[in-house]
């Protein structure tokens, strides 16, 4: 598998989708306003909790499995079994708590949520399967056709009158069509499952199920300690500032869910030094884009909030500062973790979710109680450092880590010239409008781009890595 190809396709794939999704935010965010935002997040935010219990893992034990190649098929049909299980014990709670769930989510959309829980969980296995396969750079057009349904369906939708349950309905419509292409995709096919390789998958997820938890917690915890202590506008404008500064992440996941599979095949084969090499490597790419984010958003965060999602959205302001800081951080974790687990250590990835998860928890209680949605922020951007720095010293056990700091640190840099200019243009041409504001943004890229390419290592990596988008 070629790794700097399959990234940048993956990344080029996410640029495109998320830019999509970017619009179709915006769009949604002024025509239904902050609280009915607030009621599909929440919807959100609990299908990402009920999905815990639903994978268990599995996924991330299916990728890892067959990125082995060995008996990949007994593997799947063992995962398939197993999954069934949560997951009809999910649905019957559900029906169970039915109106108490429409109640938190402030309408009837516990049977979407149901149905959404099925179909999300059968998608993403068939998305791990082509990841297990070193197959990642073709997972990029089902993150597009997936992004495109949603946004396409929910602009439909909410033109033709419809709520909160448009991007609800356009939601479902998207997985039902990533499901469809990835099991066109996929070639590996099912055999006789086996007791010893539904142990097997058991034995590695039931590790891996605590570091989803620890995702899914960063993800949506925060969202749904919101709702329950503050309105569903205050969710709607948190979880708004949240999707912004997930942009800024779309080149380090790219890289960290290529290096997985990888890494996980060297290390079946004990190649350390490239293992080595890979995670070093990979680290600098990861911030290239985070690092200038951050200062960006430093100095626009009102403007971005007021101008593109409207007036009512500026309480979040400071939360999408915290949270676009607290990315930089995220951008060191995702290689790190992934290629803790490649190495086969779910336990100590584990170990290190458990401890974040409860001081993610503990927390956001308080800090939301007193700060409220900065709150929020300030605790998932704690306790992801502490997350962070404990992945990067149970790693560090098994392989160096070496962090290319000159190239770092001239990113940094370029990005407080970027600031600089950036804080200039706001004084003295203004930005009131969402013209002026685009044109700000351009320059600030364009500045950053141009200082960090001055770099000479920088450069060098950038067209190399330019260079394996050209077929040879």
């Amino acid at each position: 598998m070629d790794l700097a190809r399959s990234s940048i396709k993956l990344f080029i794939a996410n640029i495109f989708g998320a830019g999509l999704q970017f619009l179709g935010i915006t769009f949604f965010a002024r025509e239904l306003g902050a609280s009915q935002m607030g009621v599909f997040f929440l919807f959100q935010a609990l299908l990402g909790i009920v999905a815990i219990p639903a994978d268990f893992g599995l996924r991330g034990a299916v990728e890892k499995r067959i990125s082995e190649g060995i008996q990949p098929g007994e593997y799947l049909s063992s995962a398939i079994i197993l999954k069934l299980i949560p997951i009809s014990l999910i649905i019957l709670s559900i029906t169970i708590f039915e109106q108490r769930i429409n109640s938190y989510l402030g309408g009837d959309f516990a049977v979407y949520l149901a149905l959404a829980i099925i179909l999300q969980e059968a998608a993403q296995l068939a998305v791990s399967v082509l990841k297990g396969e070193l197959r990642v750079g073709e997972t990029a057009e089902l993150n597009i056709i997936r992004r495109i349904t949603w946004v396409g369906g929910g602009f439909l939708l909410v033109s033709s009158g419809l709520d909160a349950e448009a991007l609800i309905y356009s939601l479902l419509a998207g997985m039902v069509v990533t499901l469809i292409w990835g099991l066109s995709k996929i070639t590996t096919s099912l055999k006789k499952p086996s007791f010893k390789n539904a142990r097997s998958l058991f034995n590695y997820s039931k590790y891996s199920v605590v570091s989803s938890i620890g995702g899914y917690f960063y993800s949506w915890m925060d969202v749904a300690i919101i709702g329950i202590f503050l309105t569903q506008s205050h969710v709607g404008a948190y979880e708004t500032a949240w999707r912004v500064t997930a942009i800024t992440m779309l080149f380090s996941q790219a890289v960290a869910s290529t290096i997985f599979p990888q890494v996980s095949q060297w290390s079946s084969k004990n190649e350390q030094q490239q293992i080595e090499s890979v995670i070093s490597n990979s680290i600098t790419p990861s911030m290239l884009l985070v690092i200038p984010a951050f200062f960006g958003i430093l100095v626009f965060s009102d403007e971005i909030m007021g101008i593109v999602f409207g007036s009512e959205f500026t309480i979040a302001s400071y939360v999408l500062i915290i949270l676009a800081g607290e990315k930089i951080l995220q951008s060191i974790h995702v290689i790190i973790g992934r290629s803790l687990q490649a190495l086969n250590q779910p336990g100590l990835a584990a170990r290190a979710t458990v401890i974040s998860v409860v001081l993610n928890l503990i927390l956001n209680v308080i800090l939301i109680l007193s700060l409220g949605i900065v709150g929020a922020a300030v605790a998932t951007a704690l306790s992801f450092a502490v997350n962070t720095v404990l992945h990067a010293h149970y790693l560090s056990s098994f392989v160096s880590i070496k962090f290319q700091y000159s190239q770092i640190g001239w990113c940094t840099v370029s990005s407080l010239i970027m600031a600089g200019v950036l804080f200039g243009f706001k004084t003295l041409v203004g930005v009131n409008s969402l013209l002026q504001l685009f044109v700000g943004i351009f320059v600030g890229i364009l500045v950053y781009a141009t200082i960090t390419l001055l770099y000479q290592p920088i450069r060098e990596t950038a067209f190399k890595n330019l260079n394996h988008l050209v077929p040879t």
